[in-house]
């Protein structure tokens, strides 16, 4: 159909409707366009808030770049946070204010960095503060804390139903207190002090926390001069504890009142105090495992370690070369408790009186097994083990090569004393008088089962053991190759109103200068024996026993002892009149 110019007019409304569909579609194109570009401005403006947000909230946090103060970066800090220190000395005391955030060196395991990014506390405070309840999660680590004097504390607990209350400076490195538990590792704490306990670290109030890898070093307190644990159950691991002083108890480690730390693969050495210079436990019962406790000094009691009515168990630990002027040399268990002695080496230990290796005394009911107890040495009382006014169980121990000066080369047992031996080896000890192996005196009573009492001598009497004033049961024992250089008694000599009963042992190679190879009975001493064999004893009268009225041999009808090759012969039932002069 045309138009009247001739035109298609259907063509031309075809062409129309095109142009609206686009007029139309043009028109709806810029709204859909300002819906999309705003959807998508919304999505990079989260997306930069987000990055800014992130920008400031960074969990590694450094120092001096972040803040110019370690406490600063604490108190910006939050829980998890890890706060870089650069090396330098910052002259501050740190709080970590119950927050769970580390704070570290730049490297930890560098040596060089730790001693050079030092926390100096000039004097005014424990250098670092633990006090608000932080976990094992609040860690320090890689510094050298120096320079601290401790914080004021009154400290008051029950002892035997009456209040103790200790008032002073606790800490002067470190001061853990109110259940807090954070975790010490790789720092030098050095040089630090403190008028009451804990040079280095004090940890109190029921805190536990892990100290470990650290060199805890010339540091000084009252008592506890590396670290004291007071009412409280710290993990101390594979430290150096060394060089540290105390004026009373513990110079590297006191564990006081109510403490159960473990204290475990320690080096503690060359530590000093009155007593307990390497370790002093008081009423407590810790684990002390796995150390090396050598070359501390005591006056008094336990130049290792030193325990007062505590219940320790000390186990698997080298204890050597420790010193007291007095009460074991290595270590001293006193007042009473119940302490656990096992699978130690205590060796070449000093003690001018009582036990150069282990002293046991005044009620102390120790169970000590296992141990190689060597090379000790005393001027006066047990090269070994001395035992007085106590009651120990002793299993199983090698006490071998042990010297004292007067009596008791491996062992002295005195003073109303009643110890269980069984399954000990006790050989090649020496006295510079007499029991070159055992002195029992002063109304003590012992029991000996299944032991071997070997190789002793005394430069006098009693190569293998003197028994005097004191009550002796022995069974099934081997007392074999002893000696009484000077005197009397190669094996055993009883004197001074003892009692024995000696059932079932042998008696192998005893050598008497005198008389008894193998036993002599002096001074209304009275002895049983029976089933025990006399084999190749020797002494110039009596080659296996001798007894002087008015001491008193028993032996069953007939005889069940047996005697062989002792020179001379035997004196079996006859009982010597008086001792012969065999100038």
């Amino acid at each position: 159909m045309k138009d009247q110019n001739g035109n298609n007019q259907h063509k031309d409304s075809e062409m129309q409707n095109t142009q609206d569909v686009r007029n139309t579609q043009n028109e709806s194109r810029p709204r859909n366009f300002k819906i999309v570009g705003i959807g998508a401005a919304v999505v990079i403006l989260i997306a930069v808030a987000v990055i800014a947000g992130l920008s400031l909230y960074n969990p590694h946090i450094s120092v001096p770049g972040d803040y110019h103060t370690i406490q600063a970066a604490i108190e910006a800090a939050e829980d998890g946070d890890e706060i870089v220190v650069e090396p330098g000395v910052y002259y501050e005391q740190v709080d970590f204010m119950g927050k769970n955030v580390t704070v570290r060196s730049t490297e930890p395991d560098n040596e060089e960095v730790v001693a050079e990014t030092v926390i100096d506390g000039r004097k005014r405070g424990s250098v670092i503060t633990f006090q608000n309840g932080e976990s094992n999660d609040a860690v320090l680590k890689g510094f050298t804390i120096t320079n601290g004097i401790g914080t004021r504390e009154s400290v008051t607990y029950e002892e035997e139903g009456e209040q103790v209350t200790e008032d002073g400076h606790y800490g002067g490195g470190i001061f853990i207190h109110s259940s807090s538990s954070p975790t010490i590792t790789k720092n030098f704490i050095t040089g630090n002090e403190a008028d009451q306990d804990g040079g280095g670290i004090a940890v109190l109030g029921d805190s536990s926390p892990v100290i470990e890898n650290n060199q805890i070093r010339n540091n000084s307190a009252f008592s506890g001069g590396g670290i004291t644990a007071l009412e409280a159950n710290p993990i101390i691991e594979d430290n150096t504890i060394a060089e540290n002083d105390a004026q009373y108890l513990g110079g590297g480690i006191l564990v006081d009142f109510d403490s159960s730390p473990s204290i475990r693969g320690n080096n503690i050495n060359s530590n000093r105090c009155t007593s307990g210079g390497g370790i002093a436990v008081w009423n407590a019962d810790p684990l002390v495992a796995n150390n090396t406790i050598h070359q501390n000094e005591a006056i008094w009691f336990g130049g290792g370690i030193a325990a007062f009515n505590a219940s320790p168990t000390i186990e698997n630990n080298e204890v050597s070369q420790n010193s007291a002027q007095n009460h074991g040399g290595g270590i001293a268990l006193s007042e009473g408790g119940a302490p656990e002695i096992n699978n130690n080496t205590i060796m070449k230990n000093y003690t001018d009186e009582s036990g150069g290796g282990l002293a046991i005394l005044e009620g102390t009911d120790a169970n000590v097994t296992d141990n190689i107890i060597s090379e000790n040495a005393v001027l006066y009382g047990g090269g070994g083990i001395y035992v007085k006014q106590s009651s120990p169980t002793i299993d199983n121990n090698d006490i071998t090569g042990n010297l004292v000066q007067q009596d008791g080369g491996g062992i002295a047992i005195m003073i109303n004393s009643s110890p269980v031996l069984t399954g000990n080896l006790i050989d090649e000890n020496r006295a510079g008088r007499a029991g070159g192996g055992v002195v029992i005196a002063e109304e003590s009573e012992a029991i000996f089962t299944d032991n071997t009492i070997s190789n002793n001598e005394a430069e006098v009497t009693g190569g293998g053991f003197i028994v005097q004033n004191s009550t002796i049961e022995l069974e099934r024992n081997i007392i074999s190759g002893n000696v009484a250089r000077e005197e009397s008694g190669g094996g055993i000599i009883i004197v001074a109103n003892s009692v024995a009963t000696i059932t079932g042992n042998e008696f192998i190679e005893n050598i008497a200068a005198e008389f008894g190879g193998g036993l002599v009975v002096y001074e209304q001493a009275e002895v049983a024996l029976t089933e025990n064999d006399f084999i190749a004893n020797e002494a110039e009268m009596g080659g296996a026993f001798i007894g002087f009225e008015p001491a008193i041999i028993d032996l069953n009808d007939p005889d069940d002892n047996t005697y062989e090759d002792n020179i001379p012969d035997d004196i079996e039932e006859d009982i010597v009149d008086e001792e012969p002069d065999l100038d």
